[in-house]
C-alpha cells in the first residue's frame, strides 16, 4: 500500500529561510497545497482508459513540481519553534483536507481501467521517502 506524504514530512520539508530572497515557509506550503490539489483534480477527472491516458503528462508534470518543492525545503534550515507552531496553526487543516481529498481520488482511480498506471506517475508523491 502507497503512502501519502505525512503532515510531519511536509512541515519537516519545509525548512526555508525568509531572508535574502529566499522563498519563505508559507510559499513553499502554498506551492505543495496548490500541487496537491492540482494533482487531485487532474485525478478526479480519470474516469475511463482513454482519460487515465490523457492525465499521465499533468501529473507527471506535477509529480516533478512536487519533487522540486521538496528538494528545495530540504536544503534551507528549519523553521524556529514560533515559526512552526504558527505554520501548523495556519496550515494544518488544509493539508489534512487535501490528503484526505487526494487519498480519495487514489483510491478510486485505482479501480478504473489505466487507472493503476497513470498513479504510478504520481508515485513520488505518494510514497514517502526514506531519508
Amino acid at each position: 500500500m502507497k503512502a501519502l506524504p505525512s503532515i510531519a514530512v511536509v512541515f519537516a520539508l519545509v525548512g526555508l529561510a525568509a531572508a535574502g530572497g529566499a522563498p519563505t515557509h508559507d510559499d513553499v506550503i502554498k506551492r505543495m497545497l496548490a500541487t496537491l490539489d492540482k494533482i487531485t483534480t487532474k485525478l478526479a477527472s480519470i474516469t475511463n482508459r482513454e482519460s487515465a491516458d490523457a492525465a499521465k503528462p499533468e501529473l507527471q508534470k506535477s509529480a516533478k513540481d512536487w519533487l522540486a518543492t521538496r528538494a528545495q525545503a530540504e536544503k534551507l534550515p528549519p523553521p524556529s519553534r514560533e515559526q512552526k507552531e504558527k505554520l501548523e496553526k495556519e496550515f494544518k487543516g488544509k493539508l489534512e483536507a487535501a490528503q484526505k481529498k487526494l487519498a480519495g481520488e487514489v483510491i478510486r482511480v485505482k479501480n478504473i481501467p489505466g487507472g493503476p498506471e497513470a498513479l504510478q506517475e504520481i508515485r513520488s508523491v505518494l510514497v514517502k521517502q526514506m531519508k
